[in-house]
């Protein structure tokens, strides 16, 4: 139903849908865990449960979804181009074909790649740079400088093809780590130099932003799921003892030995057992996130060329941040001049979702995706040009 918007959230560790209404309500939410899923089946029928209780719940059947989807095969490539006339041009009417053209070589060249989003980060006119597309304003050059987000197109088409079996269209594909800082960034303090560091179950996305320009994106396979490993390694402990380890860490000695009951006791009695403090198992976890921390941002590329980004804001989001909000860790306290902690739900991350998709921003890959029809003749001259 078109008045209809639903997103699916398309995590590794759980999967969530928000439903809104034509005034972007939102009239449905859910989630479903997914981490015990062995294979692709398993988490086609967790799926399946997902859009059926909605459909239940809603009285009515989906057709169209927007998914948010996170990975650590997404990845970013930075393209500047100009174009300058002979006679003044009112800038309108190129902004958007300049555009196409830029998506145009990123796509020859990455024959692999699906642009996901289209971020167009500096716009210089006649060699000023302008805050936005003025309608009248003419020009003699026109240089854009545009980041895009790109994922290989089997992903896509995997994702694609689960929605299809539970008779859904997916209508577009976002990466949800820039959805959701898309979002976000719009009711933060801070407005210049800072990160995101998106910790997901297992990948950590770092998104790097200055003066609301998007600056650098970067993505690596290790999550949250990576320390519980860790914690069961070094501990030799139970994997499920030790995600339950992980979550209660940040809590002294005396807080457990007072809080028995809200810890399954056979996971205290195996902490005594075993002779673990909580001094250690902090210790392996910091080990852990200040490795993250340094592969996601300090030992790119871009902020080691980076000269001017020095003490940034970092704000943390995702499952795997939310173990860190009460925990002084302070190596981390050095690199930044302020660690925030934002605080996200189910809700959010969906209704950032939305406000994403109606986003002026998102127009540029919905126009991009909408396939030309190609005559006859036209294929017939594409077939023996190649």
């Amino acid at each position: 139903m078109s008045e209809f918007d639903a997103i699916i959230d398309f995590g590794s560790d759980n999967l969530r849908i928000g439903v809104f209404d034509s005034q972007s309500k939102s009239i449905y939410n859910s989630k479903i865990s997914i981490r015990e899923a062995l294979n692709n089946k398993d988490a086609n029928n967790h799926l399946n449960k997902l859009i059926r209780d909605a459909e239940r719940r809603l009285s009515f059947h989906l057709e169209n979804v927007v998914v948010l989807y996170d990975s650590s095969k997404f990845y970013s490539i930075d393209l500047s181009i100009k174009k300058i006339f002979d006679q003044p041009t009112v800038i309108r009417n190129h902004y958007d074909s300049l555009i196409e053209e830029a998506n145009f070589i990123i796509s020859q060249n990455n024959f692999n790649a699906q642009v996901v989003h289209i971020v167009v980060n500096n716009i210089i006119a006649d060699n000023n740079k302008l805050e936005k597309i003025l309608e009248d304003f003419e020009i003699k050059s026109l240089t854009l400088e545009i980041k895009f987000i790109c994922i290989n197109k089997s992903l896509i088409n995997e994702i694609s093809n689960a929605f299809k079996k539970n008779n859904l269209n997916v209508s577009n594909i976002y990466c949800s780590s820039y959805v959701r800082t898309f979002f976000y960034k719009k009711n933060l303090e801070v407005k210049n130099n800072y990160i995101f560091l998106d910790i997901g179950f297992e990948r950590t996305s770092a998104l790097i932003f200055n003066n609301e320009n998007f600056e650098f994106f970067n993505s690596i396979p290790i999550g949250g799921n990576s320390l519980t490993k860790d914690i069961s390694k070094i501990l030799k402990l139970n994997i499920n003892y030790s995600e339950v380890l992980k979550i209660y860490f940040n809590k002294n000695e005396d807080e457990l030995s007072f809080n028995k009951n809200a810890i399954n006791k056979n996971l205290f009695s195996e902490v005594l057992e075993n002779n673990i403090s909580v001094n250690l198992l902090k210790q392996i976890i910091e080990a852990r996130v200040d490795e993250i921390v340094e592969l996601a941002i300090f030992q790119t590329d871009y902020v080691k060329q980076t000269k001017s980004l020095q003490k940034p804001n970092i704000i943390f989001i995702g499952n795997g941040s939310k173990l860190l909000s009460k925990y002084n860790n302070f190596n981390l306290k050095k690199k930044f001049t302020e660690l925030i902690f934002f605080e996200e739900n189910d809700s959010t991350i969906c209704e950032a979702g939305l406000y994403y998709h109606k986003s002026d921003e998102s127009l540029l890959t919905h126009a991009k995706k909408k396939s030309k029809k190609i005559g006859f003749f036209e294929s017939f001259f594409n077939l023996f040009s190649k």
